[in-house]
């Protein structure tokens, strides 16, 4: 166990405790000194802690009467997911982490630790063995808002809430698509779907090379179904892909569409996210994409012109990318979703002026939710400008039945 590693995993969680925040840009606070090895382990305890959260905020409420200052709790947070990733080596994570907690804090406090992780410790074998029957039991031992659980037994019943929150507290495996065509990712494991291997088991220095290479792409195989339902409807000419950081999709167009698509423009805001996109794109090496900056709003036809196929990833609530994206579920709140219905609608009916005669709409987003992608369409299609548009072709995908990010998809035509 390295100090370096553990005390930057107290310290990020602390931070997030204060105020939950995206784990990628806590990752970012890490000194550029770190070595890979130390950055590795944080992140994996970081993660974990936020992923088991509370399910060990619970844990440790059994011993304390009242919750102890944020850095200690995060420390004490610290342990106990050690703990629970590795119940053999309970005294002696205890121990270690007792000796940090001590450079740290005052005697008492370390003694407090001390009593509480040999107490965790102890129970941890038995809480984990615990089956929820209820939506409470399941908010609790998969560490997920009760109300979100609540939402997702509305819509799939309690045993799909059940297999959505199991799903989400696996470790996400790691995935790269080929973008060399017809030659499968030289290394890795052979995956279920076409293009894509699983490189989890893989050491990092290989799969930068083959980044470095511009041979793979990193990318969850959950993406590939909206641009492979796009494939299905689009015949030739432009596409627009809005809202296309950092690039995936629009790299995955360029490889699917070949020389049907004649232009692929990819647009976002300006900012990291496209400093991103281009970078992605610069990589890959491919004349037919083109990067805008701009707001989809502030975009008029005159401008930019009409297009055979336009890609709307909207933004969503990530409900089906919590496996990769843990701080989700914590920052999400009930309200929100009112808030993104509206985003979605205005979005959806700005993307369409973009459509030329019998051209493809495509809507995507990488949440589960029925009123975000169903729901969402459905308003759309019965709105003034909706009316110009038929359905094609709908799809929602559940990672517990998928084994990938779920997402939902719709495809429409202008008539």
């Amino acid at each position: 166990m390295s100090d370096s590693s553990w005390s930057w995993a107290a310290e990020l969680t602390s931070r997030f405790l204060k105020k939950p925040a995206r784990l990628q840009h806590l990752m970012e606070c890490l000194p550029d000194t770190m070595d890979p090895g130390t950055r590795r382990r944080c992140q994996f305890l970081l993660y974990g802690i936020v992923r088991h959260w509370a399910f060990l905020e619970a844990g440790l409420d059994e011993w304390v009467k009242k919750r102890p200052r944020v850095g200690l709790r995060a420390a004490l947070l610290v342990a106990s997911f050690e703990i629970m990733s590795d119940l053999v080596k309970g005294p002696q994570i205890v121990d270690h982490a007792v000796r940090n907690i001590g450079k740290k804090y005052s005697k008492s406090e370390r003694g407090l630790a001390n009593a509480v992780l040999r107490k965790v410790s102890a129970r941890m074998s038995e809480r984990l063995l615990v089956e929820p029957t209820d939506a409470a039991g399941i908010a609790m031992r998969y560490s997920h808002p009760l109300w979100l659980i609540e939402r997702w037994e509305q819509q799939f019943g309690l045993e799909g809430a059940l297999q959505m929150a199991e799903w989400n507290q696996r470790e996400p495996e790691l995935y790269a698509l080929s973008l060399k065509e017809d030659v499968p990712v030289a290394i890795g494991e052979t995956s279920q779907w076409e293009r894509y291997s699983n490189l989890t088991k893989e050491a990092w220095p290989a799969v930068q090379e083959q980044l470095d290479a511009a041979s793979i792409y990193i990318q969850n195989p959950g993406a590939r179904l909206a641009p492979e339902m796009l494939a299905k409807f689009f015949v030739d000419g432009r596409v627009l892909d809005l809202c296309a950081a950092p690039g995936g999709k629009s790299i995955y167009l360029d490889k699917f569409l070949g020389e049907a698509a004649s232009e692929i423009v990819a647009l976002d805001l300006p900012g990291s996210r496209l400093a991103r996109l281009k970078s992605n794109v610069a990589q890959l090496g491919s004349s037919r994409i083109r990067v805008v900056a701009s707001d989809v709003f502030n975009l008029d036809l005159e401008s930019i012109g009409s297009f055979e196929a336009v890609f709307l990833d909207a933004p969503c609530s990530n409900t089906g990318v919590m496996q990769r994206k843990p701080d989700v579920k914590w920052r999400l709140k009930r309200e929100d979703s009112k808030e993104l219905a509206g985003l979605q609608e205005r979005m959806l009916e700005k993307a369409s002026s973009f459509v030329c005669e019998k051209g493809v709409l495509l809507y995507s987003t990488c949440s589960i939710d029925g009123d975000e992608n169903e729901g969402a369409i459905d308003r759309f299609l019965s709105s003034s400008t909706g009316q110009a548009f038929e359905r094609l072709e709908s799809s929602t995908s559940l990672p517990w039945e998928s084994g990938h990010d779920g997402s939902g998809v719709c495809a429409m035509r202008r008539r």
